[in-house]
């Protein structure tokens, strides 16, 4: 008898930083939040309604204040991203011991050997999104797939909150109309 497909979900927390920074002061929820050196600086995280604006990560913060110039600029607390993500991190362990941490705000399950039917990783999959959200008051999207390359291009379709499946079989269909830098 043939193996089961892996069933790997990829977590990606929404505009970590900047997400934190909204549920540390209810203040900067719905304006458009900023996380980075103001002084030559470059852009680590951007809520969603500065990227409305068309203001990414990695850029330069003075083309981000061109694009978003009433945006609210903070500089980065890693302590305080660090306990978040912790928490994150926690909650991923109490649903799987195999938990790849791949940054702050991004990891890897692999449940190929908690499941009996591959389609379970989907509910897993959702009930993780809820418990991150409820526990911790983030946002994340989940791609869940037969491994972590597809996994990871499938968190990144439906941001934020998303989650987006790519069933065994269907992997082909799911990277053919994706341009060749995704």
């Amino acid at each position: 008898m043939p193996e089961p497909p892996r069933a790997i979900i990829h977590i990606d927390l929404d505009a970590f930083f900047a997400a934190v920074e909204v549920l540390e002061n209810s203040d900067l929820a719905g304006k458009p939040v900023l996380v980075g050196g103001r002084e030559r600086g470059v852009v680590a995280a951007a809520s969603y309604e500065a990227r409305a604006f068309g203001v990414h990560s990695a850029m330069p913060m003075a083309r981000a204040l061109r694009l978003c110039p009433h945006a609210i600029v903070l500089p980065p607390r890693h302590s305080i991203y660090s306990q978040y993500s912790h928490r994150v991190m926690d909650v991923l362990r109490q649903t799987c011991e195999r938990v790849e941490q791949m940054s702050i705000d991004e990891a890897y399950l692999d449940l190929t050997a908690l499941l009996s039917a591959w389609e379970e990783a989907i509910d897993i999959a959702g009930r993780l999104q809820q418990r991150v959200k409820v526990e911790t008051g983030l946002s994340a999207s989940l791609g869940v797939a037969t491994n972590k390359l597809l996994a990871k291009v499938a968190s990144e379709r439906d941001k934020p909150g998303g989650l987006t499946v790519v069933q065994p079989g269907q992997e082909a269909a799911f990277l053919a109309p994706l341009p060749v830098r995704v």
